[in-house]
């Protein structure tokens, strides 16, 4: 058979285009709903290697319902979908990961230009391909709009999405709020008044967001009228809101100084009782103490409502740092001593330290004696009521010293009684001898 060089020309034009074809099948039989392109014999070879072949800008309007599906060729399905750096596509919309599909209701006038990264199901190494997209989103047409009664065309007149405005804390992140509107025609512009509290600002200019730090408590709650402008020629139009908001005192430890801030003192032996105290943040305290918990050796960790009860079974000076959290989760700690004298006693006895013998007639002085609690110079003595007087012509000075001239001899059973500057106080039966 005899062959020219046009007929196998023709041949080979006929083998290419059969080769593409099974391309195309092959695309369309495995088709993932994202991205995969079909290309029909007759155009160009699609490329040998993943590729994302959407065109870019990508277009939509404010308040109107977007949906676009990326494409990409050469890849195996199914593909995955993402934007590096975890981005959104644009204002109001969102990117489906699964199927390619950008959706939702754009809010905002704006360009946003994002690096799409796409990957598909080859093995053992997956293909990925990016590129970078702009979708571009215009404010609605005045066509859209209605007439207003000036023969302007207007539309519907801005609304502020309802919202909480949490209090504050004095020194406190304020946690960042934004506010949004809908309706009217974007851009907006906010505005407040009167101003927010000191430290706190308010971003005027497209999204309006609360944010900063309170420098100063406010004494009561105080009002806010929220605005937002819309950008309606010839005249804008106008959405308010109105909220309050208080900003408490900083959360303090008020109990002792400062720095190194002692509790009241306690004795070894003896009931002891203190409360801590806080102010500021927004109340509702809760107590407790870093590790060691217990303020001191026999007494139980601090209850919830910042009470220290017990009897301290060891004698010392024991620091700890006391929490206190407020309603609001905001905690501030503060060191705090606790001392624990030991244990008050009377030192006087009939046998190893017996009072002195007095003389009928003869002046007499004698101190009674003390030791631990809070120690000397705090001691105040006293007869106990149940017992029998001194002798008489005697007398008992509140510093312990016992003087006068006995006039009366005998042997008297006197209770003596002495309490400390934490008031702890102990009582002990001592003899007095007065010779004739």
């Amino acid at each position: 058979m005899f062959v020219t060089a046009r007929s196998i020309s023709t041949h080979l034009l006929v083998a290419r285009i059969f080769l593409w074809g099974l391309t195309a099948a092959a695309l369309t039989g495995c088709n993932d709903a994202s991205s995969i392109e079909n290309f029909p014999a007759g155009s160009s070879p699609p490329p040998t290697v993943l590729t994302i072949t959407t065109a870019s800008p990508l277009s939509g309007t404010v308040n109107s319902p977007f949906n676009v599906t990326l494409s990409a060729v050469a890849g195996t399905p199914p593909l995955i979908w993402t934007i590096i750096g975890n981005q959104p596509p644009g204002p109001g919309l969102t990117l489906n990961s699964s199927t390619g599909v950008i959706s939702g209701t754009p809010t905002t006038a704006s360009s946003t230009t994002r690096t799409y990264l796409v990957i598909d199901s080859s093995t053992p190494t997956a293909q990925t391909a990016e590129a970078a997209l702009t979708i571009n989103i215009a404010a609605p047409s005045p066509t859209a709009q209605t007439s207003a009664s000036d023969g302007t065309m207007r539309g519907s007149s801005p609304t502020i999405a309802m919202f909480t405005l949490p209090n504050g804390t004095v020194n406190v992140d304020y946690p960042p709020l934004q506010l949004e509107a809908s309706g009217g025609v974007p851009p907006y512009t906010w505005s407040v008044t009167p101003p927010l509290p000191n430290g706190l600002s308010f971003n005027v200019m497209g999204p309006g967001i609360v944010s900063g730090t309170p420098l100063q408590a406010t004494p009561e709650s105080q009002t806010h009228h929220f605005r937002v402008i819309d950008s309606t020629l010839p005249t804008a139009q106008i959405g308010e809101l109105t909220r309050s908001i208080t900003i408490h005192a900083g959360l303090t430890i008020d109990t002792g100084s400062a720095h190194h801030s002692p509790l009241p003192a306690a004795t070894v032996g003896h009931p002891y009782r203190a409360i801590v105290e806080a102010s500021g943040g927004t109340g509702s305290y809760v107590w407790s103490v870093v590790e060691p918990t217990s303020p001191a050796p026999g007494l139980p960790p601090i209850s919830r409502d910042g009470v220290i009860e017990g009897i301290p079974t060891v004698a010392g000076a024991f620091t700890r740092t006391y929490r206190v959290r407020d309603g609001n989760g905001v905690a501030v700690e503060k060191p705090l001593s606790l001392t624990v004298h030991s244990a008050l006693t009377i030192d006087l006895d009939d046998g190893a330290f017996p009072l002195p013998p007095g003389v009928v007639g003869e002046p007499y002085e004698a101190h009674v004696i003390a030791s631990g609690g809070s120690g000397p110079g705090t001691y105040r003595w006293s007869i106990a009521p149940t017992s029998m007087a001194l002798p008489p012509g005697l007398s008992l000075a509140p510093d312990g010293v016992i003087t006068g001239t006995p006039s009366l001899s005998g042997i008297a059973s006197i209770g003596f009684v002495v309490a400390d500057g934490t008031s702890t106080v102990v009582e002990k039966r001592v003899s007095l001898t007065v010779m004739p």
